[in-house]
């Protein structure tokens, strides 16, 4: 600090000396003191105007580039630079520190103070300073208070949290960077203690009223009700968690689940009339005890088709034609289509589902008269690329396999043909949150669930800007599209932010600032912005004092 003070007292005498040089030069045929009135007006101005201002002047000479090295701190390759620890800071606290620096010490002499102990809480910076005459010290810190604990810590806890990164991710990242660490007792603290979960719930429970709404507002409400709720939006308008705890049996975790959600979605004024899921028998009969609709998702109902099928498409030399048939062995992955397509095309009505699965084996045996006139069996020069079907035990063994799919035999839970694609989407987004390897403690768990559903709310069916055709390497003749969409948007951060803010003031009244002074003080006797916060125990930083790191142990 003393050297930098050197360097521009220096600097600003050779000014001086070539000022007055200049001064015996410019305007000779004005008056001599209009002229030094003027110049010693722009000398004022020059000296007073910030750093910043100066440097940013495009046109600037070698002399200026050459001072704005030696007092802007341009990086050069210095010994030290590998212990230059990093901080964060509010705008408003470095405003404070710019206007406190500038104020006269108690002794009345020049501002000139130096830097007596530099001390990191997290990733807040507290720095001490001495003024050199009187020995006056004073304190600032570069973030203010919020219920005791330091504003730019807990931002930076919620910042972590809303981005999907795990603590110990969040930590090495911190680390790595020399920006200072708070740990897993500080996280910990700012979820329970200062109402963030609390928050994040809140914040979710007003998403997903909102997602109902808009359900609500849907032109068919009216007329036909929610028949699945995700038809509609596409958004998620109630969940459940329950934990191993809470329900031990992983098997009919969902079913539990289940009885939660729906009572919960019913009481938000929506009306549903069918509920499509998993294959589970028991969700089945409560869906019908409740008078709904009950659905099967197409894909969990088709996934073991070919597998079924397996024991009479294939098997050894000496059992062909007796247990398994050649002319079935090409049937196995072309049934799975044949049945999606009659789940797509039976109009909602199970009775001619079944019909139209057993046509399958006709269609095969070159009998078409059941077939759609839209097929490519009803066109002229029609040639199958599948074996015929001739064999009697063939024929008997393929529609005894047919009668045996899940589709046929819940027929009255696949007529409507719906899936749970979106679900399925929504759960490939929860890893961002929620990855399988880590086990997560309930309150956690749920915290981290809302988070998602925040994220899919907000984000879900957004626009797209283009459309991209690709192949897959391993199906060369399967072409598909995708959508490019716009950026996702991330409101749900600041809502959470300005409630766990506004909270935390309404309780606890306690965010260290007054509004009726424009500039900060150093105080004589206190740390700036510091208020009634005291080092507490229960606080688990990482602290560097005077450029050192000094790493506590986890709790």
């Amino acid at each position: 600090m003393r050297q930098i003070v050197m360097v521009l007292a220096e600097e600003k005498e050779t000014f001086l000396r070539r000022f007055e040089a200049a001064k015996q030069l410019l305007a000779p045929g004005c008056k001599r003191n209009a002229t030094i009135s003027v110049l010693n007006t722009l000398l004022d101005r020059v000296l007073t105007q910030p750093e910043n201002v100066q440097a940013s002047n495009s046109r600037t000479s070698y002399s200026r580039n050459e001072m704005m090295l030696d007092s802007a701190g341009i990086y050069t390759g210095d010994e030290d630079a590998s212990d230059q620890d990093l901080f964060v800071v509010e705008r408003k606290t470095f405003k404070s520190l710019c206007s406190g620096l500038v104020q006269q010490c108690g002794c009345l002499s020049n501002p000139s103070w130096t830097i007596a102990s530099f001390i990191k809480k997290g990733h807040v910076a507290r720095v001490q300073f001495v003024c050199p005459h009187c020995k006056q010290s004073r304190v600032w810190a570069s973030s203010r208070v919020l219920s005791g604990h330091y504003l730019a810590n807990q931002k930076l806890v919620h910042a972590f949290t809303c981005a999907g990164m795990l603590p110990r991710q969040y930590m090495n990242f911190a680390l790595f960077a020399g920006m200072g660490v708070v740990k897993h007792k500080y996280i910990s603290s700012v979820y329970l203690n200062q109402l963030y979960q609390q928050v994040v719930t809140d914040v979710a429970e007003e998403s997903m009223k909102a997602a109902v709404e808009r359900v609500k507002e849907s032109p068919h409400h009216a007329k036909s009700g929610e028949r699945i709720v995700h038809f509609s939006t596409h958004r998620i308008v109630g969940i459940s968690t329950l934990s191993r705890q809470q329900h031990r049996v992983a098997q009919t975790r969902e079913v539990a689940c289940t009885k939660i959600v729906l009572p919960q979605v019913i009481a938000r004024g929506l009306n549903i009339t069918e509920v499509a899921h998993d294959y589970q028998a028991t969700i089945k009969l409560y869906v019908r005890q409740l008078g709904m609709v009950n659905s099967y998702d197409t894909w969990h109902g088709t996934k073991n088709v070919a597998k079924q099928l397996r024991h009479i498409c294939a098997g050894t030399v000496r059992t062909r034609d007796r247990t398994w048939f050649t002319e079935l062995s090409d049937k196995a992955r072309c049934t799975k289509v044949h049945l999606y397509w009659c789940m797509r095309n039976c109009g909602g009505n199970p009775v001619r589902l079944r019909a139209m699965i057993m046509n399958i084996s006709k269609h095969f045996q070159g009998d078409h008269q059941s077939c759609s006139s839209e097929s490519p069996c009803q066109q002229p020069g029609y040639v199958p690329k599948r074996k015929p079907l001739t064999m009697p035990a063939a024929i008997s063994a393929y529609e005894a396999a047919l009668r045996k799919t899940l589709i046929y035999k819940n027929a009255d839970s696949c007529h409507l043909c719906r899936d749970t694609y979106w679900v399925e989407s929504f759960n490939h987004q929860l890893l961002t949150y929620l990855p399988k390897r880590i086990h997560f403690h309930t309150k956690t768990f749920e915290m981290r669930m809302n988070l998602a559903v925040m994220d899919w709310n907000e984000n879900c069916q957004r626009m797209a800007t283009s459309h991209h055709e690709y192949t897959d390497v391993r199906r060369p003749d399967h072409h598909s599209t995708y959508n490019v969409l716009v950026k996702k948007t991330y409101r749900f951060v600041n809502n959470i932010w300005s409630m766990y803010v506004l909270r935390n003031i309404t309780s606890q009244q306690i965010l260290q600032d007054d509004e009726d002074d424009d500039e900060m003080v150093l105080p004589d006797d206190a740390a700036m912005y510091d208020g009634d916060y005291v080092d507490s125990e229960d606080d688990d930083y990482v602290c560097s004092e005077d450029g050192g790191d000094d790493e506590e142990e986890d709790n």
